[in-house]
């Protein structure tokens, strides 16, 4: 299992081999101040991969975390919060 943090989100990728196919489960935990918000996962996504290197399925994965997580920052950024 692999951890990355990108922006403030803990991004955890697990990677297993099953009947010849990598199987990838990518979960992206929301930071504290946010979980009010969001909720305590966004994602959890799961792939597979004809691929024999495992670097590449794990890279690959947290790329697509990565992305995800800026989306969701830029989303947040558009949308004007409420006024108290």
């Amino acid at each position: 299992m692999a951890h990355l943090s990108h922006r403030g989100f803990l991004i955890s990728v697990f990677v297993r081999r099953s009947r010849g196919t990598w199987e990838v489960m990518t979960t992206i935990y929301v930071p504290d101040g946010l979980v009010h918000e969001l909720g305590d996962q966004v994602i959890m996504d799961v792939d597979e991969s004809p691929t024999n290197h495992i670097e590449h399925v794990r890279a690959e994965a947290g790329e697509r975390a990565r992305k995800y997580v800026d989306d969701l920052i830029t989303a947040r950024a558009a949308t004007p919060s409420p006024a108290n």
